[in-house]
């Protein structure tokens, strides 16, 4: 798996929704869902215990740089 850089932004998502690393790795390893967004990013999605979870990043050759995280109650569709 490449390295992951995060944001300052997701970092702070992460803390605040109580997502550890381990999560954010599982969820760009085998999401169950995967949807593209703005500017090349893309929305990884994957059910966690009651919650959605959802992790936008970008991917380039050598990383990926994860821009956000969060839980959410809905789902992708």
């Amino acid at each position: 798996m490449k390295p992951i850089k995060y944001a300052r932004h997701a970092k702070n998502r992460m803390r605040w929704h109580k997502i550890s690393e381990e999560e954010v790795v599982s969820v760009l390893q085998s999401p169950d869902f995967l949807e593209p967004s703005i500017e090349g990013r893309f929305n990884a999605w994957r059910k966690a215990s009651d919650k959605f979870l959802r992790v936008t990043y970008k991917e380039d050759a050598e990383k990926y740089f994860v821009v956000t995280a969060g839980k959410k109650k809905k789902d992708w569709r």
